[in-house]
């Protein structure tokens, strides 16, 4: 509970205000009940009109839906506090007379112009809500919990209480899980799914104390919602099946095996029918995915609407584009090397079919974005489509880093919390060092106090300059002192021991 709270409090702590695509999909389920964004057709660019050949008339954007449906969760129970807010908001501008006018002193244009286009339809207050409502009760509880996971699993791989916590946190905030939870994001979120569904069908020193066929089965349900939110999880649903019925052999023979991995392929069926589901209440084809019907991009004329062949290029900017390559991001990652040769000495933690999971599963989905042109956008948001790798990788890159001298594993640690907490507050279109570089000259900061800064002319006047984020750190430090330090805080003080 303790680990949850420090990772989920820092989590929210580092909130980026950033509204993208997700969000107009969870705003439209709950306010509208319907999959339509007609109302914000011209506001994101992935927002499209369905095109003639699509027998549903109306706009929606070209992303899986899954992460959205779980956002809208947090929003179904917020939306009478949301409404009350933005009622009286948008009642004391009509009162004052606002003319619509929108402030924002950033250098990016496109920026500038959602932010003006959200301030004029009066939905500037209730984008920010909701975009906070999904983060704190969606995403940074999701990757807080994935954590709490990675710690019990290097537990049950015999690792000591004290290892498993310290490497558990350099992973919640070593690693670009960090920056990835700062807002709602499926890549993230399917890559956290299906590593639990991994530790399901483990279950390493009977993680859980269920059946086998109850753990394939949710392992089975976890597969399906990592393909419901993005089609890159058909690749980890599909491995994860695999695997399932690779363990159930040693137990039940081949045939039986077999049998039993169904369990598996029952709990995934749920999530490819609400996927076919949206998509032919949404396009009125159920098998083609988003990306079929959307409008002409650029890049859509390689392959099959930008997915091709095997590229090189594409695959060096995966690992090693200074702004989003894996090896920038996370350059432990390089570590994993390492592991398969503690594993033939047998000092590894890990054990070997475990790891060629996790290297297979990573190995597949940096192959498969190799042929996504798409790809090449990450320099909008920083690594974003290799974000379900982060855990397993970092789970088979540990017995490595234990196998190091003290002195460079605390070093690796340090230096990947100053890397990814660099990225987590500055959040630059530069390169990764470009992050760290900002932090170093400007200071400390957090992303949604440097955007409030940047439209305060419109909601605190006074709240203008480089406002300092200590304040925020010290208060959030003494909370995580208290989650620490505080035992049976629920007791009263006068309680005898």
């Amino acid at each position: 509970m303790r680990l949850f709270l420090t990772c989920w409090l820092v989590y929210v702590m580092h909130f980026a205000t950033n509204f993208v695509r997700e969000h107009y999909l969870v705003l439209s389920m709950v306010e509208d009940q319907t999959y339509s964004l007609d109302k914000y057709y011209g506001m994101h660019e992935d927002i499209f009109r369905n095109p003639a050949t699509s027998t549903v008339a109306g706009a929606h954007h070209g992303a899986n839906p899954g992460m959205s449906m779980i956002g809208a969760i947090p929003y179904v129970f917020a939306r009478p506090a949301v409404d009350f807010i933005v009622h009286r908001e948008l009642a004391a501008r009509t009162a004052r007379g606002d003319t619509g006018v929108a402030v924002y002193d950033d250098k990016r244009p496109a920026r500038v112009r959602f932010y003006q286009m959200a301030r004029r339809s009066g939905l500037d207050v209730r984008f920010g809500l909701v975009a906070a409502i999904t983060m704190v009760f969606c995403m940074a509880p999701i990757t807080a919990a994935s954590a709490v996971l990675m710690f019990s699993l290097l537990g049950r791989m015999g690792l000591g209480q004290r290892t498993s916590l310290a490497m558990s946190l350099l992973y919640a905030f070593g690693t670009p899980v960090f920056f990835r939870t700062a807002y709602l994001n499926q890549n993230l979120g399917l890559g956290i799914f299906a590593f639990l569904a991994f530790a399901l069908i483990w279950n390493p020193q009977r993680l859980v104390d269920w059946s086998a066929h109850r753990r394939l089965f949710v392992a089975g349900l976890l597969g399906g919602l990592a393909f419901l939110c993005d089609y890159s999880g058909a690749i980890l649903m599909g491995l994860l099946g695999l695997y399932a019925w690779w363990r159930s052999v040693d137990e039940d023979g081949l045939w039986g095996g077999f049998r039993r991995s169904l369990w598996y392929l029952a709990g995934a069926i749920p999530g490819m029918l609400v996927l076919w589901q949206y998509q032919w209440a949404s396009f009125g084809n159920p098998f083609y995915p988003p990306q079929h019907w959307m409008a002409p991009v650029q890049w859509m004329d390689v392959g099959y609407q930008g997915v091709g062949g095997l590229s090189m290029e594409l695959l060096r900017m995966l690992l090693a584009d200074p702004r989003f390559g894996l090896l920038f991001a996370m350059p432990m990652a390089l570590l994993v090397l390492g592991t398969p040769w503690l594993i033939r000495q047998r000092q590894s933690a890990l054990p070997a079919r475990e790891f060629a999971v996790c290297v297979v599963s990573s190995l597949a989905l940096i192959l498969f974005f190799a042929t996504v042109q798409y790809t090449r956008l990450q320099w909008n948001t920083g690594i974003r489509y290799l974000a379900p790798v982060f855990p397993f990788l970092f789970l088979a890159l540990v017995p490595t880093l234990l196998a190091l001298p003290r002195i460079i594993t605390y070093g690796v640690a340090f230096a990947s919390v100053v890397l990814s907490w660099s990225m987590a507050m500055a959040r630059s279109q530069g390169t990764v060092v470009e992050n760290i570089q900002r932090v170093i000259i400007e200071g400390f900061q957090l992303p949604w106090l440097t955007v409030l800064t940047r439209m305060s002319a419109q909601y605190l006047p006074w709240f203008r300059g480089n406002v300092s984020a200590l304040a925020a750190f010290v208060m959030g430090a003494i909370l995580i002192w208290i989650i620490w330090r505080v035992d049976d805080p629920w007791r009263r003080s006068d309680a005898s021991a």
